[in-house]
């Protein structure tokens, strides 16, 4: 980890730190009744409730895995078990490391050593991006399908057009200044470029599309089946667009990690989510902090699983030594 990753990592500990230390010190002198009540409510998620939501959220990491696998080029698809090791250390990776390191663990594990010419680290990290387009994708398709904008238009308010005119500038000066600027590397970057366009052209084969469309459904849905089933037990029960609502309020808050594990602003925004559907502050506290922490134990799980996994991988593909006789002859 180079000087600046680490000066990062500590940055983002020290953000979690002072979230939760605020937020804590807030509550405890302003709102300290609130938070009596936050924790009175906890025993209303029973264990069955909390091992079912745990199994929901380990689930999600299995089915991402699936989503990846099957945007694999068919002639070079690796076995699921070996990318469900690498999705579940590199999701865990990325909750607690900095500078989505989880992701590129993901490439580097599944890289084939040696590279191949058609398919290498730069085409994985094209899969990646097509896998990360197919999850975005069905997101906002399920968001209107299912009408939850309307619930996020009484909260959310949309960017301004001063926003837009910046956005557009800077995409303007960009495409102007990048082929200048790296005129003499550009012969090198463009077939770097097409070795990346590799990874995503399994998007145009309907066949691999639709199963990862069909996997990226049900990871949505496992997240909001959990969210439900966790606003049931507190006898405030969500509707799946409700669920839907918050998840949409929750991606966005916590786009940019700016703590270990998104601890703070994960239950802030979801917390303030679900009292925007009627749900009391306390009892929205009190969903949103389970739902993060057995999501954290999730991908703890998960990972020493995964880890557990490739260790097994690896140990199978060593080549067992040959017997040496006597006279030191094989």
């Amino acid at each position: 980890m180079s000087k600046q990753s680490k000066s990062f990592y500590f940055l983002r500990i020290l953000a979690a730190f002072i979230i939760v230390g605020g937020g804590i010190y807030w509550l405890l002198k302003n709102q300290r009744s609130a938070a009596e009540k936050v924790i009175t409510l906890l025993p209303k998620f029973s264990a069955s409730c909390l091992l079912w939501v745990l199994l929901l959220d380990g689930l999600q990491i299995f089915f991402m895995a699936m989503r990846f696998w099957f945007l694999y080029p068919k002639e070079h698809r690796t076995s699921i078990s070996k990318v469900f090791a690498a999705m579940s250390i590199g999701q865990t990776m990325n909750a607690f490391l900095p500078a989505r390191a989880g992701d590129f663990y993901k490439v580097a594990s599944l890289s084939p050593k040696p590279a191949k010419p058609d398919f290498n680290i730069l085409t994985l990290t094209g899969i990646l991006a097509a896998d990360k387009l197919v999850d975005l994708t069905t997101f906002l398709v399920l968001i209107f399908a299912l009408g939850s904008y309307k619930e996020s238009s009484k909260s959310i308010g949309t960017p301004s057009p001063l926003f837009w005119k910046v956005f557009l500038g800077f995409v303007v000066i960009f495409a102007l200044v990048w082929p200048r600027y790296l005129k003499n590397r550009f012969g090198k970057l463009a077939l770097w470029f097409f070795q990346f366009l590799k990874g995503l052209k399994t998007l145009l084969s309907p066949k691999q599309l639709f199963f990862a469309l069909c996997m990226a459904v049900v990871v949505w849905l496992t997240e909001a089946l959990a969210l439900k089933l966790l606003s049931l037990y507190q006898n405030y029960p969500l509707s799946l667009t409700q669920a839907f609502f918050a998840l949409t309020v929750l991606n966005l808050a916590i786009a940019v990690p700016i703590s270990i594990a998104n601890i703070g602003p994960f239950e802030a925004s979801l917390a303030f989510a679900i009292n925007q559907l009627g749900v009391p502050l306390e009892t929205a506290l009190a969903i949103a902090t389970v739902h993060h922490g057995l999501q954290v134990v999730a991908y703890i799980l998960t990972g020493i699983l995964g880890w557990g996994i490739n260790h097994r991988l690896k140990t199978y593909k060593e080549p067992k030594p040959l017997a040496v006789e006597s006279n030191g002859r094989p």
